[in-house]
């Protein structure tokens, strides 16, 4: 094989190796944008659920307005509050003069976020709805699934556990706590 030859098909490999090399990132870019595309479906889906969620346990609480035991008055829906410090919302809010009832709704609840809940939201309650500031404040977590790690840290914080069943729900208000 002569020099020209051999550089004739060094070339020739390269330029193969490149058409590959741009034949790659074009399939990289297309999985990329699909997976993309999933990944925003799925989001919404969540979304989706999570809407439902909340959306069933107003519902319930909207047409019968005991929770732990105690009857509340009022219920306020999406309850929120916003600053340039921050805001807060809280799906249901139960109201009855001395007590208020917040009750987060979640599709699936992490244990981290009965911890938040107990031991920062309710300071956030407080600070930005000082109107509440003598009430008894009654938590509870409503959703479709528990894992035994979210039982477990509702116990420990006094947390009331509410779940879908049938058509109505169930509250464990075992141990439930007042925070004061």
């Amino acid at each position: 094989m002569t020099d020209e030859e051999f550089r004739n098909v060094i070339a020739n490999s390269i330029a193969s190796l490149v058409a590959e090399g741009k034949e790659t990132d074009l399939k990289i870019a297309k999985v990329s944008e699909q997976i993309e595309s999933v990944s925003k479906q799925m989001g919404g889906i969540n979304e989706n659920i999570g809407h439902h969620a909340e959306q069933f346990f107003q519902n319930v609480f909207a047409d019968n307005k005991v929770f732990g035991g105690i009857q509340y008055d009022d219920i306020i829906l999406n309850m929120g509050y916003k600053d340039k410090t921050g805001k807060v919302e809280f799906d249901i809010v139960l109201e009855n003069g001395n007590s208020v009832a917040i009750i987060e709704v979640k599709n699936r609840i992490h244990p981290d976020f009965v911890k938040d809940l107990a031991e920062e939201r309710v300071g956030k309650f407080r600070k930005y709805f000082s109107q509440y500031k003598d009430y008894y404040v009654y938590l509870g977590i409503a959703g479709f699934s528990f894992s035994e790690e979210v039982l477990s840290e509702a116990k420990k914080y006094g947390v009331g556990i509410i779940r879908q069943v049938g058509k109505g729900i169930e509250v464990d208000a075992t141990g439930l706590k007042a925070y004061k």
